[in-house]
């Protein structure tokens, strides 16, 4: 499970970013506010969100998380962009394989 994608947040996301994006969440999709023939996949759901937000919103914990991300794992086409920039996505393309 990728705690970014469940929190619907960027892996370089700031505290208060993860902070918003669990208060949204949670008002959406606790059970208390669901459906009672939803309630099931709803509690689910809040369970998720719920261990993403203890790991991400604890900065040891997200760190240890971040570690078994590997190095690039996680990264949006937008996070790769804003990091190498066009042009430099292009020329690692364009690479030729390492013998």
């Amino acid at each position: 499970m990728d705690h970014y994608r469940t929190l619907q947040v960027s892996r370089h996301a700031e505290s208060e970013v993860i902070d918003k994006a669990y208060r949204v969440l949670s008002l959406k999709n606790h059970p208390d506010v669901t459906v009672s023939s939803k309630r099931d996949s709803a509690t689910v759901r809040m369970q998720r969100i719920n261990r993403a937000y203890a790991v991400l919103s604890d900065p040891v914990a997200r760190r240890r998380y971040d570690a078994t991300l590997g190095h690039d794992s996680g990264r949006s086409a937008w996070d790769t962009f804003m990091r190498k920039g066009l042009i430099g996505m292009f020329l690692e393309k364009a690479k030729p394989p390492s013998s």
